[in-house]
């Protein structure tokens, strides 16, 4: 049974051609994509054995090893290799590592890019609004009492406010009652926070990132 934060990731995937799942795990992603027509072929790779092992396994039980590859590799070492590649998926992993691997990969064939950090999204913001990537899309879901974003982009040119970088232009714009929910949480732990400390320099800190997520949701 697929999840729902890999159902939604998968609907972007639609009328592309060649997919490259990065970090596959069990390759849930790429054999849904394929059952449901959206690609016709998929890279699955990942860095560790076993999962790649439980990849192999899950491909052979869905008879799709002749549209499924599976790669072991550092990241997306592979795709200069692989030059119909055309949409690329990283989901679960943390905003710093999506940026590592982005920045050691070839991505001049890829038209477009499905990520999911698990935290510091901000930083992959700012990745993709360095190097002329431009946001198409975002999702803010929530799956397991666990807050998620999806951000989807193309080739382009996109300038973001300090607010799009860490919370995402369209999320930002939408504000969702799920993303909404998520703020208020956030204000709630700051706001308890405040009322502890005894420190008048963390008050101050702490009272400005209050008034900035507060800004947020208005």
């Amino acid at each position: 049974m697929i999840s729902e934060r890999l159902r939604v990731a998968s609907q972007f995937l639609k009328g592309y051609h060649y997919l490259a799942d990065c970090g596959t795990d069990h390759a849930l992603l790429p054999i849904y994509a394929i059952e449901k027509g959206f690609v016709q072929k998929a890279i699955a790779s990942d860095n560790k054995h076993h999962p790649l092992l439980s990849a192999k396994n899950n491909i052979a039980e869905h008879r799709l090893y002749g549209k499924i590859k599976t790669v072991l590799a550092d990241g997306l070492s592979y795709l200069n290799l692989e030059n119909d590649v055309d949409v690329v998926t990283i989901l679960g992993m943390g905003g710093p590592t999506i940026v590592e691997i982005l920045s050691q990969a070839y991505l001049y064939n890829i038209k477009r890019m499905v990520l999911q950090p698990n935290s510091q999204s901000k930083e992959v913001r700012i990745f993709l609004e360095s190097n002329k990537w431009k946001i198409v899309d975002e999702v803010f879901l929530k799956e397991n009492d666990k807050y998620y974003q999806i951000i989807v982009c193309e080739h382009g040119n996109m300038a973001l406010s300090e607010k799009e970088r860490e919370f995402g232009p369209i999320i930002l714009n939408e504000k969702s009652e799920l993303f909404k929910e998520r703020i208020q949480l956030m204000i709630g732990q700051l706001t308890k926070a405040i009322q502890e400390t005894n420190n008048l320099d963390t008050r101050k800190k702490l009272k400005l990132r209050l008034e900035y997520l507060e800004e947020a949701i208005k």
